[in-house]
């Protein structure tokens, strides 16, 4: 028995991580309507992305891989002599993603395909992939590993600041939202992925500080009683305000693993100039 651990691109894993464990990575992309499109992982920088979004007029789309793509992925680790692929996804309450992995793992002949669909994403959907890493060095077989992961599901979380709903509205990724729309004013909403894998409505606050406290409050006591956790700060293009943030988690939890990292075009579509994440995941991840 052979097992490879592949993603799709949400997961952000540090390049130098991919390269390390060759991870297979099946990118999505975000296209504008004038044609430019952004793959993730063709190293573009992310603020060229965020250039074009402030000055584009409409909202940009993204698309998941295509059901090729996932073949194409799994035959090459076929060919390779790799016996089972264990496949981490992205939400599939925000994208297609799983569903094609899922379908294009039904097709393929010669390797056996196990889908997993995190239902989160950016840093919590990559520390699925590098924690079913060391459980294939540990020599757990596919089910196993598929049946820790899904244990483990139970206690991972991440709240969302975003500065207004308007990519989300428009892009259809978040639920609950249309008693928000109109009456947010100058109010910083807070949002949460739930159980379904979706973006609801958390909160609504009057200053980001306050947003930025209960994004904090609320992880927090989500980990209480947790043996073995990391924290991420998933930051968006408020480089120097994620990083202060990150910097005062650091300094005011210091027995906690805090880590942090930054989302890529698909999750900057959804949410927007300013957008940040905190999630957390029940074992220890180190990428910093």
């Amino acid at each position: 028995m052979k097992i490879a651990v592949m993603a799709d691109s949400t997961g952000y894993l540090p390049k130098e991580m991919i390269e390390k464990y060759q991870i297979p990575i099946a990118p999505l992309s975000v296209a504008f309507d004038d044609g430019k499109t952004f793959t993730e992982n063709d190293n573009v920088p992310i603020e060229h992305f965020y250039q074009k979004m402030a000055s584009s007029k409409t909202f940009p789309t993204t698309s998941q891989p295509a059901i090729g793509e996932w073949l194409q992925n799994y035959e090459q680790l076929r060919d390779k002599g790799y016996t089972d692929i264990i496949v981490i996804n992205l939400s599939s309450g925000i994208s297609g993603s799983y569903q094609l992995a899922t379908q294009a793992g039904e097709m393929v002949e010669g390797v056996n395909v196990y889908t997993f669909d995190s239902r989160l994403a950016a840093m919590i959907e990559g520390s699925y992939v590098l924690y079913a890493l060391e459980l294939v060095e540990k020599g757990f077989t596919p089910n196993v590993i598929i049946e820790e992961l899904l244990e483990i599901r139970e206690n991972t979380g991440a709240y969302l600041l975003v500065d207004d709903l308007k990519n989300l509205q428009k892009s259809g990724r978040i639920t609950g939202a249309q008693a928000w729309v109109g009456t947010l004013l100058k109010m910083k909403p807070v949002l949460r992925f739930e159980e379904d894998g979706k973006i609801y409505p958390f909160e609504k606050v009057r200053t980001k500080k306050r947003a930025f406290n209960s994004l904090e409050q609320n992880i927090f006591d989500k980990i209480k009683g947790l043996d073995e956790v990391t924290v991420f700060v998933i930051n968006g293009d408020k480089i120097e305000e994620g990083k202060a943030f990150y910097n005062h988690l650091k300094e005011t939890y210091p027995d906690v693993n805090i880590q942090y990292s930054e989302f890529g075009p698909v999750v900057a579509s959804h949410l927007g100039s300013g957008g940040l994440g905190l999630g957390y995941f029940p074992k220890k991840i180190i990428i910093n």
